[in-house]
């Protein structure tokens, strides 16, 4: 298998993981023990702690040497998580490939803030309308940056800041 096809391999296995409200901790105690292992701690959201174990489970049967390149890259937060990636040599852009961790930044007051929300991008769409599926950590039926599940996601492919809310920033490719 390819880095890519464990990344969704790994991703897909953990959907409809449920939180117990607030993050206060996940409803299936395996799955917890591996969020914790990754750093995740009761209070904290966990969208770059979901990309984040996806992503190590992947490497573990790939190039177990990189979970340590890894180690030093992850963030709780997704903005920060990007910025460490991008300083590295990974390839981060605005292209989405099967498998990459795909970063939005939260914007208030038409201002980039240091809030986010991570996932790994799992389909893209051939036709002309710039979308593509995620799977993502700690969100919900509608989208939001903070819910409850483990879900896929159809998300668009657009930069355009805005006045509020989740602005696209990039992704991060994993390593062959």
């Amino acid at each position: 298998m390819t880095i890519n096809e464990l990344i969704l391999y790994n991703a897909r296995k953990f959907l409809s993981q449920q939180e117990i409200r607030g993050n206060q901790g996940f409803r299936d105690e395996k799955f917890q023990k591996l969020m914790e292992a990754c750093g995740w701690q009761k209070g904290q959201a966990w969208c770059a702690y979901f990309f984040e174990l996806v992503w190590k489970l992947a490497y573990e049967n790939y190039d177990k040497p990189t979970i340590k390149v890894l180690d030093k890259l992850f963030s709780a937060g997704a903005v920060k998580t990007y910025n460490n990636f991008k300083a590295s040599e990974f390839i981060v852009n605005q292209v989405p490939s099967i498998g990459a961790g795909v970063i939005w930044q939260n914007y208030k007051d038409n201002k980039p803030h240091w809030t986010g929300h991570a996932g790994i991008v799992y389909k893209i769409y051939s036709d002309d309308s710039d979308a593509f599926e995620t799977i993502e950590g700690n969100t919900n039926s509608k989208g939001g940056r903070e819910g409850i599940e483990v879900a896929k996601q159809i998300r668009s492919l657009d930069f355009e800041p805005k006045l509020k809310g989740l602005v696209l920033k990039g992704f991060i490719h994993p390593k062959e």
